[in-house]
């Protein structure tokens, strides 16, 4: 009986336990659920940030892919408007040196016409002492000198005006916008060998097709002018010394000498003075052939045509 009691009694109490053992592990297996649950929460909130953050980046990617694209194009349109620059400066210093250049002519010019005519004016002789035909001599080319002078003074002036008048308008704003247009196309279409444009207008080819013919014609006047000038000094020196014939000859000598002198002169520095630079230009643009970017397009080191090298 007393044994029968005690069996029920440790069976009550193991049974006890074991039902608060099983409540405790219940409770803990909540927990546990209960903590597996935040970590799925979590999980998903993770991955939930990871592909927003995939999305951004995404979107970044697009943004840097644009912000590329537009970086390149504005690098395109830097390049198209530095090339445009180096056309206006070589347009100003085309006009310029042709400014120049007319200016020294027709200011010479001027003056030799000047001394002719001053000359003319001032000079006396006995006429009953001097042959006709030096005298015939001495004006026909004092004629001649002031002619000559003055046609190519004119000339240059005129065309002087018209530089100056048209210079601008090869670099005006209409030109800048039809060269940054043919830019944008070139970029569009480039390929590999294909150069960069140039401008439809230029003042090299307004020169070369309009004044150059004119302006050689004008220098070649003057240089006529400057030899009837030096000629006319010969009869002038006769007529002038006639009383003492050394002198005369003389004074005909070393104006024969200057007469030679000049001829060297003009043979040497004439010819290289009316002579046209198109055609360096265009030997030049034939040897440069672009290899890479749009705008890579320069001429390399030790390639130059032997004509430039001496130029």
């Amino acid at each position: 009986m007393e044994s029968s009691s005690a069996m029920d009694m440790g069976q009550m109490l193991l049974t006890a336990f074991d039902t608060s053992m099983s409540k405790y592990w219940r409770e803990e297996d909540r927990r546990w659920r209960a903590e597996d649950r935040t970590w799925r929460e979590d999980d998903l909130n993770y991955r939930e940030e990871e592909r927003q953050w995939r999305v951004q980046e995404q979107f970044m990617r697009e943004a840097e892919i644009k912000w590329r694209l537009e970086d390149m194009e504005q690098r395109h349109i830097d390049n198209a408007r530095y090339l445009w620059t180096r056309f206006v400066e070589k347009n100003r210093r085309d006009v310029e040196e042709k400014s120049e250049q007319l200016k020294a002519i027709s200011n010479l010019a001027a003056l030799f016409a000047g001394f002719a005519v001053v000359t003319l004016t001032q000079f006396t002789f006995q006429q009953n002492e001097v042959s006709i035909i030096w005298i015939a001599f001495y004006g026909v080319f004092t004629a001649i000198a002031v002619g000559l002078m003055t046609i190519a003074m004119v000339t240059c002036t005129l065309i002087l005006g018209s530089i100056l008048k048209n210079g601008k308008s090869y670099v005006n704003e209409v030109a800048e916008e039809d060269f940054m247009f043919k830019c944008h196309t070139f970029v569009e279409s480039y390929q590999i060998g294909h150069r960069p444009p140039f401008p439809r207008r230029t003042f090299e080819n307004f020169w070369d097709i309009r004044c150059e013919d004119d302006w050689r014609r004008a220098f070649q006047m003057y240089a006529l002018g400057v030899l009837s000038f030096l000629v006319s000094l010969i009869p002038i020196g006769w007529i002038k010394f006639y009383y003492s014939p050394v002198t005369a000859f003389l004074f005909i000598g070393v104006i024969v000498v200057s007469i030679i002198v000049w001829l060297l002169v003009q043979y040497f520095w004439g010819g290289y003075l009316s002579s046209g630079s198109s055609k360096k230009n265009e030997v030049l643009g034939e040897s440069v052939q672009p290899v890479g970017l749009p705008f890579d397009w320069h001429l390399a080191p030790g390639v130059l045509p032997s004509q430039q090298r001496q130029s």
